[in-house]
């Protein structure tokens, strides 16, 4: 179901042509915080805020977040677009219900790694730790920060020819609606323990588990990045979500796998003048890991969104190498390698419903 709009609004969708935004509608039609903004606020900065756009049925979307349910207008209906379309976005499978409130199913789904994008990593996160142990076919995987599970929706389908693949033997997420979320798709695939990570440590977590701790492959997640995102106040370490990096990085350090990744938004290369993020590989570089890591955006990776993410892998020093950061596999135009354009909204939504009550 898309969000019921009133008389005023429902005249801004019907005036917008596609692409179009706030900016582009007759100046009766602005909101009033907008009209503030552009021709007022004696502390703007930059070009105008989005405050509404109809998506391009043939580009991918511009980010999805958990507030976009009033601001992205469907490509050709008066409305805007509704949660299970924005998880199309995403790469969610259809057959994923979210659970919880609608707040909380929109938060659930803006704050997921995209999937397409998630596959790519774990491609070549497999591909290394399969060419250290060719013979193994089962590399145990820890997932913090889970969320909804975008991520464990991408390792699931990511396997080698000989059936290689990472097992996740635990999520660890704060939120019970994510937990809910998690146990209703993957029911008993993996352990689900509902904590908040400042108060687990590797011991806790393994505390059950058949698994032992120096089993364990890789450590992966997303530790939230509300403080350090261009919506946000940009408060970085000072925010205590902030902080929730280097809690993160506490229990990778407490299991010391070979392998971790840990993604995050573009924007917190420069909080602090980049010192924030020198503070964090120094810390990675501390607990013995030689690191890469760069913006990626998902619709080079079939995602049908321009979603940035900055991903940083990390290898131990005893491997003596990098993992490199996966290459393009989608490109804005064809090429001479036959690469795949970019997944465009419309392939997205194919096969939803046209129309909602």
């Amino acid at each position: 179901q898309a969000r019921k709009v009133g008389e005023t609004v429902l005249k801004r969708i019907k005036a917008l042509k596609i692409g179009q935004k706030m900016q582009d509608l007759p100046e009766e039609l602005w909101h009033e915080s907008f009209r503030y903004y552009v021709k007022e606020d004696p502390t703007r900065q930059g070009g105008p805020n989005l405050r509404m756009i109809r998506l391009d049925p043939n580009q991918p979307s511009l980010t999805v977040t958990g507030y976009i349910y009033n601001k992205f207008v469907h490509p050709f209906y008066y409305r805007f677009i509704t949660p299970r379309e924005a998880a199309r976005l995403q790469g969610f499978p259809d057959d994923l219900e979210f659970k919880g409130s609608l707040t909380s199913v929109q938060r659930q789904i803006g704050d997921a790694v995209p999937i397409e994008l998630g596959e790519a990593i774990f491609r070549q996160l497999l591909t290394f730790a399969k060419a250290q142990a060719p013979h193994q076919n089962q590399f145990y995987a820890l997932s913090l920060f889970s969320g909804a599970g975008g991520l464990e929706v991408a390792n699931s389908r990511v396997c080698t020819s000989d059936n290689s693949h990472f097992k996740t033997i635990a999520c660890v997420e704060i939120e019970k609606d994510r937990c809910d979320t998690l146990r209703e798709y993957f029911g008993d695939a993996f352990s689900i323990i509902q904590a908040d990570i400042r108060a687990v440590s590797a011991q806790t977590i393994f505390k059950d588990s058949l698994i032992a701790i120096r089993d364990v492959w890789l450590v992966y997640g997303g530790p939230p990045c509300q403080s350090f995102s261009q919506a946000g106040k940009q408060k970085g370490k000072h925010d205590p979500r902030g902080e929730l990096i280097f809690e993160f990085l506490r229990v990778v350090d407490e299991i010391s796998p070979p392998l971790f990744m840990m993604e995050n938004v573009a924007n917190l290369k420069a909080i602090d003048k980049g010192r924030l993020l020198q503070s964090i590989l120094d810390e990675m570089d501390n607990m013995g890991y030689d690191v890469t890591y760069g913006v990626l955006n998902s619709a080079h990776y079939g995602n049908a969104q321009k979603r940035q993410r900055l991903i940083f892998f990390g290898v131990k020093k005893i491997y003596h190498q990098k993992i490199n950061l996966p290459e393009p596999t989608h490109g804005e135009h064809l090429d001479l390698f036959g690469k795949p354009i970019f997944k465009t909204v419309a392939q997205a939504f194919h096969g939803l419903p046209e129309e909602t009550d």
